[in-house]
């Protein structure tokens, strides 16, 4: 019988993703979420179970653990209690015997400048040295970051993003993330283990809006939004200033940076090439 596995922030975006994937591979999935209305969406996407609860309550992360073998955290985007969140899941993990803690985090958690990395390198510190078997997964910009402003491109012919338009990214598409994450879940063999997930190519916005173009078969010119710009843009959505402030500060430093990385991790894991931001964009183009 297959191990049941805890997806946290199983809603989101890479939850969804993750979620899909681990269905793909006949793996049972119990979902965490906060509102017990998201559950029929998840059940349609093929979760086995669902536990309703907040991550900031460690006693509704301990019901949700209990009966699992295996977790998957996906945090809440930004937070600030991220260590703290993560560490009620390693507690509860520890009392009902988990045998594969999988933390889903980010490339560079080094770059303390950022908070949003830094945090998560924190959080990174206290899993490894909670004893859990364990495998970190630190992946990259995601190739989705197109996905809110395609209408504008398709239709203006514009690709702005919040940095200049030639530093460089090696973007991943999350279908390939979430592949990776299912994969680690299923297979032995990845206990111990951080893994950088980054895609193939190193492109800058210009050259994105350059294979754009090439696939849509009209002029697309790749701008620059100013931080000013992004945190108007973050306010009228709605954000508190918290999580404003740390999207100022990590586009400002990849701005001056940018995000690059290796895709022979990912690619060792996929047992493929990792997906090209042409191919992404086809994709997109034709749905």
């Amino acid at each position: 019988m297959s191990e049941t596995i805890l997806l946290t922030g199983a809603n989101g975006k890479t939850g969804r993703a993750i979620l899909k994937k681990l269905v793909g591979l006949q793996l049972p999935v119990k979902v965490f979420i906060r509102d017990k209305d998201q559950w029929q969406d998840l059940k349609a996407l093929g979760a086995a179970g669902f536990a309703v609860g907040d991550m900031l309550d460690a006693d509704s992360i301990d019901s949700a653990v209990m009966g699992c073998q295996k977790l998957i955290h996906v945090g809440p985007p930004m937070h600030p209690d991220e260590k703290t969140i993560t560490q009620s899941l390693i507690d509860a993990a520890l009392k009902h015997n988990i045998g594969h803690f999988i933390y889903y985090s980010v490339m560079h958690p080094l770059r303390r400048d950022v908070r949003h990395h830094s945090l998560k390198l924190d959080t990174e510190e206290v899993l490894i040295e909670s004893g859990l078997p364990y495998t970190i997964l630190q992946p990259i910009r995601y190739m989705q970051h197109l996905l809110p402003i395609w209408p504008k491109v398709v239709e203006q012919g514009i690709h702005a993003m919040p940095f200049n338009t030639e530093v460089m990214f090696n973007v991943v598409d999350l279908e390939d993330l979430a592949e990776a994450t299912a994969i680690v879940a299923a297979e032995h063999g990845h206990y111990f283990a951080t893994y950088e997930l980054a895609g193939r190519e190193s492109l800058s916005q210009t050259d994105m809006a350059a294979i754009i173009s090439e696939v849509i078969g009209k002029p697309v010119e790749a701008q620059a939004i100013s931080l000013q710009q992004v945190e108007e843009n973050a306010r009228a959505k709605g954000f508190n200033e918290d999580r404003v402030k740390q999207m100022v500060i990590m586009n400002k430093h990849y701005d001056d940076c940018g995000f690059l990385g290796n895709p022979n991790v990912l690619r060792w894991i996929l047992g493929r090439d990792p997906t090209l931001y042409r191919e992404f964009v086809e994709r997109l183009h034709q749905a």
